[in-house]
This record gives C-alpha cells, structure tokens and sequence, in this order.
C-alpha cells in the first residue's frame, strides 16, 4: 500500500472510531434512568473475541442480566486502536456505568486505569498477572477480576513433535507490542527448547505486514507457529496461504483458525470462556459482591484437539491415524 493510501486508512479508522465514541455519549443521555448499564469496551473485530462475547451475552441472558430486568447492555468495538480503547473506558467512567467489561488486554489495562472503584471485569486474557491486571488469579485484588484463555501450550507443542517429528526451527511471527503475546511466547520459548525446538522470530507491528514477515521464514524454518497474538491470527489467511504454497506445517493455537486453514490445536473454547465471564458479572450482580478482587480469575480448562485433514494435504503432512482418532473434531 502507498503512503498516501496509509494515511487515507488510518483517518478513516480513526474517524470511525470517535463516531462510534460520540454516538456513545449520545446513547447513554437516553438511557432509561434507573437502569444498571454495563459497558462492554470490545478490543478489536476478532473471531475469537466475537465468539466469547457470544458466549457471554447468551450467558447474561440465561442469568436474566437483560433490560426488562433493569439492565442495559452498551456495547463499543475499540478497532484495535488502544487510544481508542482508553477513550471509550473514559466515556465509560464519566457516564458512571455500573460496570465496565473488557475484552482483550488492551481493553481491560485502560479499564483498570480508567477507575478504581466501578467493577471491572475482564475477558479473554492471556495472563492477568503478567499483563499487570491482576495480582495473583487466586486474588486479583482491587475493584477487578475476570477470565483467562491462557492457552495448552505444552499440548500444542507437543503436536508440532507427534505430527512435524523431524522439525528442528520454529517459524513464528509475532506483533512484540501486544502485551498478551509476549505473555503467550514466555511460555513457548522454554517449552520449545526443551523440546529441542529452535524458535525464528519474526516481528511485526500490523496485520498488513503478516503476508510479508511469513514470507522471509521459508526456507529458515520447518513449521510455522501462531501465538496468542491478536495481529496475526487476525491475518491467519496470510499464514494459511503461505504454508499451503511451501509445503509448511502451520500450527496454531486456537480452533478457529484450523478451521480457517491451519494444521492442527489444542484448543480453547472460546464460547465458553465467553460464559464463564458472564458468570461472573452475573455474581457480582446477583450477589451483590462488593470485594471484586476475590473473585478467583477463571482458566480455560477444556482443550479440544482439531485436525484439519485438508490443510494437512496442503501442507503436505501425513497425521499420524492414532491422532486422527483422538481428536474432537476432524476437518476434511
């Protein structure tokens, strides 16, 4: 893309993002008064974000967290731009909501910014300590607390060496901006040593660079690794394309993206890490929880083994039968 054209993009996101900021003032004068409004600051449009809020909405409405029970439910998508992000918990905060749910660490690190005293819930976090947000997950401690997809990585890795046994170096494009994936590769690099893996890191800063950054790893590397990193899962066709046209093994490390063209995970449920924050917000709703930081921080627990037999052809990967039949679901 031409300069001009860059910058062309990214006033056209920013103008977005303040409108759906002023459309938020504007909402929230009209509210019914007497109602409980929780904000719901959204990241970015991401598959695995959009399947836990799903999660998590179908939960409130389960747990009777709905408007004609006195609650409303206002909900903003930051585009990925933290500024964005902080603005919109800021808007939050004036407006006095009841509570102010986060999905995704840039999110949720404004949040817990932003107040100190509205309940702060937080969604899909890599490691709520490490990313500053929580002081331990047995006691988060302060006015939050939340949920966390912290991946099997052990699991994962152990895949690259049941399928991929011959690999020796990893390949693994990362954005080292994002505070969940440098969360998520202080777990992977001493699991691929020991492994006797040797990791080639790649870095980027926006999803647009992904095609490129995949592209200078062939030939340096055996298999491609995705992190729990919000920029290059978002580009995961990116990684999918080159893989399938060098004949590179491509493990990654959430469902969705198998089902997009990746090779095989173990994986989380998102969905259901989506419900289990509903669960919380009901609790403390419910409950009338006023020591937020003794909520526990609930783990994703659930790793569901997927294979996708098609990419496996594409990448030219025999999966070894024994696997085959353990996973919970098999693309063909």
């Amino acid at each position: 893309m031409f300069k001009s054209q860059k910058k062309l993009a990214i006033v056209t996101c920013l103008v977005a993002a303040i409108v759906s900021i002023g459309i938020f003032v504007g909402c929230s004068k009209t509210q019914e008064p007497g109602k409980r409004v929780i904000g719901v600051n959204q990241y970015m449009e991401h598959p695995l974000l959009e399947e836990a809020r799903t999660g998590m909405m179908d939960e409130l409405k389960k747990q009777g967290i709905t408007e004609n029970k006195g609650y409303s439910i206002v909900y903003r998508n930051a585009g990925g731009d933290q500024p964005i992000a902080v603005q919109i918990n800021s808007q939050f905060v004036d407006q006095k909501v009841a509570m102010i749910v986060a999905l995704g660490t840039p999110s949720a690190q404004s949040a817990c910014k932003a107040t100190q005293t509205i309940p702060v819930v937080f969604g899909v976090i890599t490691d709520p300590v490490a990313s500053g947000l929580a002081e331990s997950e047995a006691a988060p401690g302060g006015n939050k607390t939340g949920t966390s997809d912290r991946w099997p990585y052990e699991k994962q890795i152990g895949l690259i060496k049941q399928i991929s046994p011959t690999a020796k170096r990893v390949g693994i494009v990362l954005n080292p901006g994002e505070s969940n994936t440098e969360a998520s590769m202080k777990y992977i690099r001493p699991l691929l040593k020991t492994n006797g893996l040797e990791a080639v890191e790649v870095p980027v800063a926006n999803s647009s660079e992904v095609m490129q950054a995949a592209k200078s790893l062939v030939g340096r590397c055996d298999v491609f690794l995705v992190p729990g990193d919000n920029t290059v899962i978002a580009a995961i066709s990116s990684m999918v394309k080159v893989a399938n046209e060098n004949d590179i093994p491509l493990f990654a490390g959430d469902e969705d993206s198998v089902k997009k063209g990746a090779l095989a995970t173990y994986g989380n449920n998102y969905y259901e890490v989506g419900v289990a924050t509903g669960k919380i917000v009901a609790k403390i709703f419910q409950e009338n929880v006023t020591n937020i930081g003794s909520i526990p921080v609930a783990v994703a627990t659930d790793a569901n083994l997927i294979i996708n037999l098609k990419a496996a052809q594409e990448q030219g990967v025999q999966v070894p039968e024994a696997l085959i039949k353990q996973a919970k679901q098999v693309i063909e």
